[in-house]
């Protein structure tokens, strides 16, 4: 597979977690020989490291961080790895049949652990970004092109979506995984919301079990 893994990181989850994430990720993708290139604020020790210093959090800085990996890529594909997901291990293993466009990874569910929200998974119907695998080359100038006239970095929070979706006006497509990706929704999250499926909620998802065990082995 010609691919690499960017893990784009603002480094503000709680260590111990980010660091169960980053475990995960690595004993994942090990078996595939997938090289990985992070992109952090503060300096990590996991696979290829840039650190582009405290710009931050925003969205605007993780899609920029995730240009940053994907320019330091050498595969002709590239795959998000956030830092508060577990991937799907056959997620790894879709091989795009075309650069131009987005292949976002289904099912995809929320699991939250945030104070005053019962710690359920919430199935996310259209996927998220946070799941791709994209041509690199088509990644770069789509980033570029929804970033024009926002400067490099922006250090606020965006909480009313002032930068403009990534997909607006890509091309889109979709895959099935086996099991399905995980993604936490924190304290230390940009947003508290999500986009999920009403009466999807549940205490039990295939492969990663029961909710309140799941966030006690990465969340403590």
């Amino acid at each position: 597979m010609n691919l690499t893994v960017v893990y784009y990181t603002s480094n503000r989850e709680k260590p111990e977690f980010e660091k169960r994430i980053m475990r995960n990720l690595r004993r994942t993708i090990k078996p595939h020989l997938i090289p990985l290139v992070s992109v952090s604020q503060k300096p990590i020790n996991f696979g290829t490291n840039i650190c582009v210093g405290d710009v931050g959090l925003s969205a605007q800085n993780a899609w920029r961080q995730f240009q940053i990996g994907a320019i330091e890529a050498k595969t002709k594909f590239v795959c998000s790895g956030e830092h508060d997901v577990l991937y799907a291990p056959d997620f790894f293993t879709f091989e795009p049949p075309r650069e131009d466009a987005f292949y976002i990874a289904h099912p995809m569910y929320v699991l939250w652990n945030l104070r005053g929200k019962k710690r359920v998974f919430g199935l996310k119907v259209q996927g998220s970004e946070s799941a791709v695998i994209v041509g690199r080359e088509y990644l770069i100038d789509k980033i570029e092109q929804m970033l024009e006239g926002h400067g490099k970095w922006r250090r606020e929070l965006e909480r009313h979506g002032s930068i403009p979706l990534l997909f607006k006006d890509a091309n889109l497509e979709h895959f099935e995984t086996k099991v399905p990706s995980v993604t936490f929704k924190t304290d230390q999250n940009i947003h508290r919301k999500t986009r999920y499926r009403r009466g999807s909620a549940t205490r039990d998802i295939p492969y990663w079990g029961n909710a309140i065990d799941l966030i006690g082995k990465y969340c403590g």
